[in-house]
C-alpha cells in the first residue's frame, strides 16, 4: 500500500494513533448512549458493530494502519460459546417456569402463617434458585407470590420487591451459570486463551459476598426504605399493597339511570367504592371534575376500584354499567363445551413479554385469546385513556375475562404469567417433571466436569425441544435480542483494545493512579469499585466484556496470577444495585414496587459499597494469601 502510495507512508503514525483514539471514543459513546437510552440498546450495540467494521475493515483498506482485524473476528460474538450458553439457559429456564415446576416452592410459602419466616424464606429461595437460572424469570416467578403475600398479611413494607430483586442478583454471583455476566468473563478468558473459571471457582467468595449482603438487606434496608409517613404517599402504597386498584371500562346502557343526567363528581359517587376517572365520548375524553354535558347510552366509563368491586359490578351489571362482553366468539365453546364457565383472572405482563408497548387494539386481545381486559392495574399511575388504546407496560396487571378453556391456554403462554391465586392453574405435572429431571442433569454434568457448560446448557435446550417440554416458538421467544446485540458488539470492542494496546493503556493508567501503593490486594480492590460503579451506568455485560481484558492486563502488569482480577470483574459487573437501569430485575420490582430511581440509590449504594469492602478483605485474606 505504501509503495502504490506513497504519499500516505509518512501519516501510517498518526493514522494508527487515530485508531487507538477512536476505539476509546467508540466505548465512551458506547457507554453513554447505553446509560442515557437514547436509542435502544439494541440500535447502539448495531452501531458500534459497523463502526467498528469500517474503521478495523473498511478503513486500513485505504490508509496503512498496524492494526487491522478481519470481520470474522469482529463478528465472532454472534458465535461465542458463552452467548450460546447464556441463550440455552434462558431457553431452560424458560421451560422450568412455563411448565409449573418451580410453582411448588411459591404454593409453599403463600400457605406459611409466619409473615417474617415467609419473606426469608422466599429471598433465600430466590437467591437459591438464581444460582442455577437467569435472574429474570426467578424475580417474575416471585413478585405475584410477594404481591399476594403482602396483601394477605396487610404489610406496606417497601423494602420486599427491592430486597428479592438484589437477593436474586447476590445468588446468581455463587456459580458460573448463576448469571450471564459471570459466563462472559468465562468465555472473555477462554478467547483471550488464558486459564478460565471452572464452575465452583467462585462459590465460596461468592456466598461470603452474599451472606453479608442478606445480612444487609434483613437489616438495613428496611431502615433505609422506610413506609412514607406523609398522608398522601402513605395512602398511595396501602393502595398498591393492601388492595389492587383496576382501572375497568363499562359502557352506559339505554336503561342507565345515568341517561340523561348531567355529568359530575356527585352523580359518579353513587357508584359506592369505586371512582370514575374518566368518561369517553366517541373520540372525546373528559376527566372530573371538568365536566359539562349530559350523559348518553354508549358513552364509556372508565372506573377505578379494587378486584372484589369490579367482580361485582361485572355479574350485576349496577347502574346500567356493561363491561366488555365475548360475545360473538365461537371458538371457545366448540372446543371446551357448549356450558363452559366464564371466569376472571388477573394476569401480570413480564418485561420480555411482546404485549410490551402494544395496546389491546394492536394485539386484537379478543379476536387473537377469545378472552377480554376488564381492567388494568398500574401502581400508582394513573390512565386517563381508553383502555383498548393504552400501551402496556411490564409490570402492569391485567384483569381478564374469559372461558375456563381460554384461561387457561391463556395462562400457558410465555407473554403473561397467571397471578398467584387468582386462578387455578393446571401445572403440566408430566413436562414439569422431565423440564426438572433435564435441569438437573445439566447441572450435575457442569458441576462435576463431564462436560463443558456449554455443551450442557445447548443440549439441556435441545432436550427440551425434543421432548416437548417447551415448543420452539416459546423458545425462540424466551431468547432476547438484547443480550445476544450487546454481547456481540462488546467482543467486537474488547477485541478492538487487545489488538489496538487500548487494555495495556488503561491497565498502565489504573495503575499510576494507585502507584502510590503498589500491593495487589490493593489495587485489585480499588479496581472492583471502580467496576463496580460503572455497571450501574451501563449493561452489565458490556462491563464485563469490556473490562475482562483490562483486568487481565492489569494483573500482568503487576506479574500476579489475572484469575483474582477476572473475579473481581465478575462480582463487579453484578453489583449493579444503585440504578433501575442497572438490571433487569430492579426495572421489574421498580413498577411492582412503587419505586422511585431515588430509592435505588439510597439502598442499593450502601449495598455496593458493603460488597466491596467484603472483597477488600477477601483481596488480602483469600486471593493473595
Amino acid at each position: 500500500m505504501s509503495f502504490i502510495y506513497p504519499h500516505l507512508s509518512h501519516i501510517s503514525l498518526h493514522a494508527t494513533h487515530l485508531q487507538v483514539l477512536s476505539v476509546f471514543v467508540l466505548i465512551i459513546g458506547g457507554l453513554y448512549f447505553y446509560a442515557s437510552e437514547y436509542f435502544s440498546m439494541e440500535v447502539t450495540a448495531l452501531i458500534l458493530l459497523c463502526s467498528l467494521l469500517f474503521l478495523f475493515v473498511v478503513f486500513p483498506s485505504f490508509v496503512p494502519l498496524t492494526h487491522s482485524l478481519p470481520a470474522t473476528e469482529l463478528l465472532s460474538g454472534f458465535s461465542s460459546p458463552a452467548l450460546l450458553t447464556v441463550l440455552s439457559l434462558l431457553v431452560i429456564g424458560e421451560a422450568l417456569a412455563s411448565t409449573g415446576a418451580l410453582g411448588i416452592v411459591s404454593r409453599y410459602l403463600s400457605r406459611l402463617s409466619s409473615f417474617g419466616l415467609s419473606l426469608l424464606l422466599l429471598l433465600l429461595a430466590a437467591m437459591f434458585l438464581s444460582a442455577f437460572l437467569n435472574n429474570i424469570p426467578v424475580v417474575v416467578l416471585f413478585i405475584p407470590v410477594l404481591r399476594a403475600l403482602l396483601e394477605r398479611k396487610q404489610r406496606n413494607s417497601r423494602w420486599p420487591m427491592m430486597g428479592m430483586s438484589f437477593a436474586s442478583v447476590l445468588g446468581g454471583m455463587t456459580t458460573l451459570i448463576g448469571s450471564s455476566t459471570n459466563l462472559l468473563v468465562a468465555g472473555s478468558l477462554v478467547a483471550m486463551g488464558r486459564e478460565t473459571l471452572d464452575f465452583f471457582t467462585i462459590t465460596l467468595p461468592g456466598l461470603y459476598l452474599a451472606f453479608f449482603g442478606m445480612l444487609y438487606i434483613l437489616l438495613v434496608m428496611p431502615r433505609l426504605l422506610r413506609s412514607p409517613r406523609d398522608s398522601w404517599g402513605r395512602r398511595k402504597l396501602d393502595s398498591a399493597i393492601q388492595g389492587k386498584r383496576f382501572v375497568a371500562q363499562f359502557m352506559i346502557t339505554g336503561d342507565s339511570p345515568f341517561v340523561g343526567k348531567a355529568a359530575s363528581v356527585r352523580l359518579f359517587s353513587s357508584i359506592e367504592r369505586a371512582t370514575v376517572v374518566l368518561v369517553q365520548r366517541g373520540e372525546s375524553s373528559f376527566t372530573p371534575p371538568d365536566l359539562s354535558f349530559d350523559l348518553r347510552a354508549g358513552d364509556i366509563l372508565l372506573i377505578s376500584a379494587s378486584r372484589k368491586r369490579i367482580d361485582e359490578l361485572v355479574e350485576a351489571e349496577e347502574h346500567g354499567l356493561l363491561p366488555p362482553q365475548l360475545s360473538g366468539d365461537n371458538h371457545s365453546s366448540q372446543a371446551g363445551g357448549a356450558h363452559e364457565e366464564t371466569i376472571l383472572a388477573e394476569f401480570f405482563i413480564p418485561p420480555q413479554s411482546s404485549f410490551v408497548g402494544r395496546s389491546l387494539q394492536d394485539l386484537r386481545f379478543r379476536f387473537h385469546y377469545h378472552c377480554v381486559v376488564l381492567g388494568l392495574e398500574r401502581g400508582t399511575r394513573r390512565m386517563l385513556r381508553n383502555l383498548t388504546s393504552t400501551r402496556l407496560r411490564a409490570g402492569d396487571i391485567a384483569l381478564v375475562q374469559g372461558r375456563t378453556s381460554d384461561i387457561r391456554a391463556l395462562s400457558q403462554r410465555r407473554d403473561l404469567v397467571a397471578v398467584e391465586h387468582s386462578i387455578h392453574k393446571l401445572p403440566d405435572a408430566e413436562r414439569a417433571s422431565k423440564a426438572v429431571g433435564i435441569f438437573i442433569l445439566c447441572v450435575l454434568a457442569a458441576a462435576t466436569g463431564m462436560a463443558p457448560i456449554a455443551f450442557c446448557a445447548l443440549s439441556g435446550a435441545t432436550a427440551m425441544l425434543a421432548l416437548g417440554v417447551l415448543t420452539l416458538e416459546d423458545a425462540v421467544h424466551a431468547l432476547d435480542r438484547k443480550i445476544v446485540l450487546v454481547i456481540a458488539s462488546a467482543f467486537a470492542l474488547a477485541a478492538s483494545l487487545q489488538v489496538t494496546g487500548g487494555d495495556r493503556i488503561l491497565a498502565q493508567c489504573f495503575i499510576y493512579l494507585t502507584h502510590f501503593v503498589s500491593s495487589p490486594p490493593f489495587v485489585l480492590s480499588f479496581f472492583f469499585l471502580f467496576v463496580a460503579l460503572l455497571s450501574n451506568i451501563i449493561s452489565t455485560k458490556a462491563a464485563a466484556v469490556l473490562f475482562t481484558p483490562i483486568a487481565v492486563a492489569i494483573a500482568d502488569s503487576l506479574g500476579v496470577s489475572h484469575i483474582p482480577f477476572a473475579i473481581a470483574v465478575l462480582f463487579a459487573s453484578n453489583c449493579a444495585f444503585a440504578t433501575p437501569i442497572g438490571y433487569q430485575t430492579n426495572l421489574l420490582v421498580m413498577n411492582a414496587g412503587q419505586y422511585r430511581f431515588v430509592d435505588f440509590v439510597r439502598a442499593g449504594l450502601p449495598l455496593i459499597f458493603v460488597c466491596w469492602c467484603c472483597f477488600s478483605v477477601l483481596s488480602y485474606v483469600y486471593f493473595f494469601t
